[in-house]
């Protein structure tokens, strides 16, 4: 398992790739937040799996690993968790040799009774070598991040598609 960097919120603003998306979804925002806490629901994220590792009710401090399709295992330390409103976590340990640093920032805003406008920003530092492959990898991961989340929200929107 490789160690990754331990950075917090502050990070988003200093990462060498900063991805920063938007939308808005017809959920509440604590039914939102509920489906974040559902292991099984993670599958538009490429995630095969979701192991909590600290018992409900989660909050700062909880950890988790996760299994990201293609890329391996990865725990992750939430270190913001405000229940229907925010959540931030980084890599803590993983097999995913290609970054250094990751945080992913979770903000939803309540925009009426059973929508939300969720914006998700991803701060990443690629290891090694992958650094100076920075300016190409942003736009990859861009659009690879724009297409989960496009993902969620028609999975939300239209749940019998």
């Amino acid at each position: 398992m490789l160690d990754y960097k331990k950075v917090e919120l502050a990070f988003l603003e200093s990462a060498p790739i900063k991805i920063v998306l938007k939308t808005q979804i017809d959920i509440s925002a604590g039914d939102l937040f509920k489906m974040f806490e559902d292991s099984d629901s993670w599958g538009w994220a490429s995630i095969k799996s979701v192991d909590w590792e600290t018992p409900k009710p989660y909050g700062k401090g909880t950890t988790r690993t996760v299994d990201i399709d293609g890329q391996g295992k990865v725990q992750e330390h939430f270190f913001l968790y405000e229940p229907g409103k925010h959540m931030a976590f980084r890599f803590e340990q993983g097999e995913m040799k290609v970054v250094n640093a990751l945080v992913e920032d979770y903000a939803v805003k309540s925009t009426g009774e059973n929508t939300c406008e969720l914006t998700w920003s991803i701060g990443m530092e690629l290891r090694g070598l992958f650094k100076i492959l920075t300016p190409i990898l942003k736009g990859v991961m861009t659009k690879q991040f724009g297409g989960m989340l496009d993902q969620l929200t028609k999975n939300i929107n239209s749940p019998s598609s």
